[in-house]
């Protein structure tokens, strides 16, 4: 093989090197500019709930897992005895979700937590929902009652 023929052949395999590893990065460029959205991490989602709630309060790392999870079990609708009604979904809890927590954790677990403190893990949970962007703006009723 003459000199020529060598620098021309190491050549066109750079380019095709080169080529390869361009197509390589763009594909990996393509796919990191999708979006799934927010992603709510439970574990992230105590951590947030356990370095703001007052120091007086009773509740442990298990409390607040515990009422999470069943204030995930309401909002899934899982709760509801007829399935064609609905349950309204507000992001930092309702009267009728915080009794429906406490009853169930009292029920299934014998443990009685203060409604107040279920209130405030819940509104620490929908904190940590809009720090995530994960909550949209609030929605007003209209004046015809929808």
């Amino acid at each position: 093989m003459s000199g020529v023929t060598l620098i021309a052949f190491v050549g066109l395999l750079g380019t095709v090197l080169l080529a390869v590893v361009a197509v390589l990065v763009w594909q990996e460029a393509r796919s990191r500019d999708t979006d799934d959205g927010p992603v709510y991490v439970i574990e992230d989602a105590i951590d947030h709930i356990m370095g703001r709630l007052p120091a007086t309060g009773t509740l442990r790392r298990t409390d607040v897992l515990r009422i999470l999870e069943y204030e995930i079990f309401y909002l899934r609708g899982l709760a509801q005895e007829d399935r064609r009604s609905p349950v309204e979904s507000v992001a930092g809890g309702t009267e009728a979700s915080v009794g429906y927590i406490a009853g169930r954790i009292a029920d299934k677990h014998g443990v009685l937590y203060p409604l107040e403190e279920i209130t405030a893990v819940l509104a620490l949970e929908a904190e940590y929902l809009v720090g995530i962007g994960a909550v949209g703006a609030i929605v007003e009723a209209q004046e015809d009652g929808s």
